[in-house]
């Protein structure tokens, strides 16, 4: 087959081609940030107003149609013919891309924005777009859809002498075709942040959407605020203590840049945040705005500390770190010719704010301590302790390294790592004890192959001294054969256990989520198992030396592989099935195996396939009864009971490789730790025990001397905190948290994140963390089966079932319940997986949430419970 390439294989995109064909390149995404974005370009038009001096308020509605209407009280756009497009400047703004007011020198000063793409891109991506636009005494209309204008511009007399402009959108769902819902929070935050950025400026944001509130009238809320960034520190700050009552505030314009900067210290805060925009648009990934203001601080308060004695001239600086702790701040720049690293705006990289910012913070600052002398030594009293901390806590750590075990490799011991040393290819899942496993009272005994029987506690101690055990397992061809025992240990402290009490007498304490296998093979949780469950048996015997080629007495047995290889194939039979099922059902009834009532069972029911006695015996059992009576003694244990017990105990499990079951000595098969729901070329698991230390309220040096956040740390391949994070050294770039879907299991992912977030932010800013999304549902009917990851997505498959249809629902509140190959498929397999990637879309409110809701400060906790609580839907709890 040939083809050729000419020139008719080019595509040109005209107008605003190109945006709908390829809309991320332009807005990010076509989910829920994109579809935000879109707002945020009409509103930063707006606010270009306000920057060049024309404009003081915005309004922004959220329209019962799920369209979005901003009007500002501007200059308004302007609507005469344009020289270049000989199209109303209105129209050329809106339909071409990079046509605006901010590329020369007479529209805008300053601007934020893509670049002048903004509204056009709006227009692309719009189901209808229309534009009003009051100026010159006149109102102005056009109407567009999907980018092509549907109406000339309409000009009409206007009495009032009003300016302004009005645009009203509605997201084209061709585009965004997940979400076209607005999320008034998302938008709100955004919103606020314009108004401390711009102050003076009032921007009023409704909801109309009545049906969406459940409530008669809309929701509306003001954001003005006259002192500008200062009341954004003092919101921030609003749950901590500062160090200082007054807020640290530098304004004014050098070289035609605007820098405004606002500073407060706060006694109960160990990590710093410092926020940094740039023409209003925040720069996550820093700038040289920021860079200027962290060198600035850190000279100007060491220059202090030795001019006030602070520091002894033998005495090293205090480094970024320690002068920054405890510190909030907010730098916002406004640079005529900005320089954005990227289409997104996320750094600064003009270099000569960095100096204007430097020398201008400088000097303020410098006279601002001067004349604050107390303010000066609080804030270089807590740098100081912030130095000695880190000292302190550094040699913690170096002596947690140096008492390891592994001197070669500090990696903790119960990480079951991957065999790739790709930092990029690699991802670590961070579970809770050893989630998708379970575990037992450690004075459970395990059967051994060496004829013993110990108890988890013997086994730890014993491999501890260097022994190695082996156990009884089910191979894959479903016969018994041998197997390693590794990594035995104490999984969780003080956990919640039951008792299962099993028909030949003997009892098992472990966690209601320990799964027991099934004599088909499959695996059941202990908390679900009933007297109807057939659970896998312990074939074994103790060795004879009057039996042929035994020459040693009490060693135990497992049945030889010819025996094994005739059973294999037997096992596969409808006949040697059904055959023992009855045999056993008549040993129940009767209390024995009785052959007689068995016989005339077979003759009442007539089926072909339940075989005599004798020849059941002849054909799978070489004619030997005692054999047969034995395999149907042990072919089911029946569960008599189960009883949740009141006392909590330490509880333990083992690994089994390859194939992760072992045999307990009342004589039962239960499934092990799953370590095995993975790729382990690619994919390493982290279990961490019970809750992690919550470092919002914890000093440095307790830190790392917790044994759970030494493994953290040490296995993630992270610095010590305060240290610039290094890419290089994360060891992962995919942390994912995988918890259970329960009250226990948020509270260890929240514990998780606020380690994350005030340890090492950058790993959350760059996009390491992600959080796991494993089902809550399983739906089986007939063959059929159904994950279901939300209630909504189970009321819509149950709604997708006929009336009559039978079907049974299995919630997962642990993983433990699921089994390997569910919990590879549903939440670990990266073609079918769903994850959630820990974004800090508002870092001032982040940054107010992790105080209120992980500080020590009660009251603030109390309060955000006493506002919220009544607004939650109590049937989404899991409590």
């Amino acid at each position: 087959m040939t083809s050729s390439y000419s020139a008719a294989q080019i595509q040109v995109l005209e107008g605003l081609e190109p945006v709908r064909k390829r809309p991320g390149m332009y807005i990010g995404s076509t989910g829920p940030r994109g579809l935000h974005h879109l707002v945020y370009e009409v509103v930063d038009n707006s606010i270009d107003e306000a920057l060049a001096g024309y404009c003081t308020h915005v309004e922004v509605d959220l329209n019962s149609d799920g369209s979005v209407t901003v009007v500002d009280d501007g200059r308004g756009i302007p609507t005469d013919i344009h020289p270049q497009t000989g199209k109303s400047a209105l129209e050329t703004v809106l339909t071409v891309l990079h046509a605006g007011g901010k590329f020369g020198s007479g529209g805008y000063k300053v601007s934020g924005g893509l670049h002048g793409v903004g509204v056009s891109v709006v227009n692309a991506l719009s189901e209808w777009i229309e534009v009003t636009v009051w100026r010159d005494k006149k109102v102005h209309i056009q109407r567009y859809e999907r980018g092509i204008p549907v109406t000339e511009l309409i000009a009409k007399p206007y009495k009032e002498n009003r300016t302004g402009t009005s645009v009203t959108f509605k997201p084209d769902p061709q585009i965004f075709t997940t979400d076209t819902e607005f999320d008034y929070t998302t938008l709100a935050s955004r919103l606020r942040e314009l108004a401390y950025l711009n102050a003076g400026v009032r921007i009023t944001f409704s909801d109309n959407r009545l049906e969406l509130l459940k409530s008669d009238t809309p929701k509306v809320e003001t954001y003005e605020y006259k002192g500008g960034i200062r009341e954004y520190i003092t919101y921030m700050n609003s749950d901590k203590q500062p160090l200082h009552e007054e807020v640290i505030f530098v304004q004014g314009e050098r070289n035609n840049v605007q820098v405004e900067v606002a500073l407060q210290w706060c006694t109960d805060a160990y990590t710093d945040n410092v926020l940094g925009f740039a023409n209003n648009i925040r720069t996550v990934d820093g700038g040289t705005h920021l860079e200027g203001l962290k060198a600035v601080l850190t000279r100007t308060l060491n220059a202090v500390a030795r001019k006030r004695n602070k520091i002894k001239d033998n005495e090293p600086n205090l480094s970024g770190e320690h002068v920054r702790e405890g510190l909030t701040g907010v730098i916002s720049v406004k640079v005529p010719e900005p320089e954005f690293e990227g289409q997104t705006k996320t750094k600064l990289g003009n270099t000569e704010v960095r100096g204007i910012v430097d020398s201008f913070v400088g000097e303020v600052l410098t006279e601002y301590l001067e004349f604050h002398p107390g303010v000066a030594d609080s804030v270089l009293d807590k740098a100081i302790q912030a130095f000695k901390a880190a000292e302190a806590a550094r040699h913690a750590r170096e002596l947690v390294r140096r008492k390891s075990v592994l001197e070669s490799s500090p990696l903790p011991g119960k990480l079951a790592d991957c065999s790739t040393r790709d930092p990029k290819e690699s991802e670590i899942y961070l579970v809770e004890g050893d989630s998708a496993g379970g575990c037992f009272d450690g004075d459970t005994l395990v059967a051994l192959a060496d004829g013993r029987s110990l108890s988890f506690k013997e086994i730890v101690a014993e491999q501890a001294m260097g022994k190695e055990h082996f156990c009884y397992t089910i191979l894959m061809n479903g016969t018994i054969g041998i197997e390693r025992i590794i990594n035995p240990r104490m999984t969780k402290a003080n956990a919640e256990v039951i008792k299962v009490t099993l028909d030949n007498g003997e009892t098992i304490i472990c966690t209601s989520d320990h799964r027991f296998m099934l004599r088909d093979g499959s695996y059941k949780s202990a908390a679900l198992l009933t007297p109807n469950d057939s659970l896998m048996p312990l074939y074994n015997k103790l060795s004879d030396t009057s039996e042929p080629g035994i020459t040693i007495n009490g060693y135990e047995m497992v049945w030889t592989p010819e025996f094994r290889a005739k059973r294999k194939v037997a096992l596969e039979q409808t006949y040697y099935r059904k055959t023992i099922a009855a045999l056993k059902q008549i040993e129940i009834e009767q209390g024995k195996l009785d052959l007689d009532a068995y016989q005339a069972y077979r003759l009442q029911i007539n089926d072909k396939s339940l075989l005599r006695f004798d020849t059941f015996c002849k054909r799978y059992f070489d004619s030997n009864q005692a054999l047969a009576t034995e395999a149907v003694a042990n072919y089911n244990h029946r569960v008599l009971s189960i009883e949740r017990l009141k006392e909590r105990v330490d509880v333990y499990d083992i690994e089994v490789p390859h194939t992760h079951n072992f045999a307990l000595a009342s004589g039962v098969f239960v499934h092990n730790s799953a370590k095995q729901g993975r790729d382990r070329r690619f994919q390493a698991i982290l279990p961490l025990r019970g809750k992690i230390l919550n470092i919002e309220k914890t000093d440095d040096a307790k830190i790392y001397k917790n044994t759970e956040i030494q493994s953290l740390i040490t296995a993630l391949g992270l610095g010590v905190k305060g240290e610039e994070f290094d890419a290089s050294q994360l060891r992962y770039h995919r942390i994912v948290i995988m918890t259970d879907a329960d009250v226990d299991g948020a509270h260890i992912r929240t514990l998780l994140l606020t380690f994350f977030y005030r340890y090492q932010r950058a790993l959350i800013e760059q996009g390491y963390i992600y959080i796991a999304c494993p089902p809550l549902y399983k739906v089986e009917r007939g063959r059929n089966h159904y994950y279901c990851y939300s209630d909504r997505e189970l009321q819509q498959r149950l709604a997708e079932f006929p009336d009559n249809a039978n079907y049974t629902i299995q919630r997962f509140k642990g993983l433990g319940e699921m089994m390997p190959e569910q919990l590879w498929t549903t939440t670990m397999n990266p073609e079918t997986r769903t994850f959630k990637q820990v974004e800090i879309e508002d870092a001032a409110e982040a940054d107010r949430i992790f105080t209120i809701l992980m500080g020590d400060r009660v009251a603030p906790r109390r309060e955000f419970i006493e506002t919220y609580g009544s607004k939650l839907n109590l049937t989404d709890l899991d409590i």
